[in-house]
């Protein structure tokens, strides 16, 4: 004898599975983001170390892409924004980047007189 569910059977079934099924999607997209948080908060840790050692107060992009490979130049450049550097071109146009607060006197600054002391940065891409 086969027994038919009651509406109420029904949408109670529904309602559970429907729950079970979005609790399963939200923890596999919960999961997901935290992946793609702790790569750009480690990419910004990185980043702010390398830009407050004390021996540097401005590092060359190429130097900081070295350090920080598989991101693309933008990607990179919004990293960098993001943890409170800013740019500076060199008198030859090399692109610098340094922490805001480091080089809070360098502001409205286009062209930094000098280049910077370690000029060998292509030996990094040979």
């Amino acid at each position: 004898m086969a027994t038919e569910l009651s509406f109420l059977e029904t949408l109670t079934a529904s309602i559970i599975s429907g729950a079970l099924g979005g609790y399963a999607t939200y923890l596999v997209q919960e999961r997901n983001l935290k992946k793609d948080y702790q790569l750009q908060d480690s990419a910004e840790f990185v980043t702010r170390s390398l830009l407050s050692d004390t021996s540097w107060r401005l590092r060359s992009f190429k130097v900081i892409r070295h350090h920080l490979g598989g991101f693309k130049e933008d990607e990179l450049r919004q990293i960098l924004v993001r943890c409170g550097a800013i740019r500076f071109m060199s008198k030859s146009g090399l692109e610098l980047w340094g922490l805001l607060e480091r080089n809070e006197d360098r502001l409205g600054l286009t062209k930094i007189a000098s280049d910077p002391a370690n000029q060998k940065d292509d030996e990094l891409f040979s």
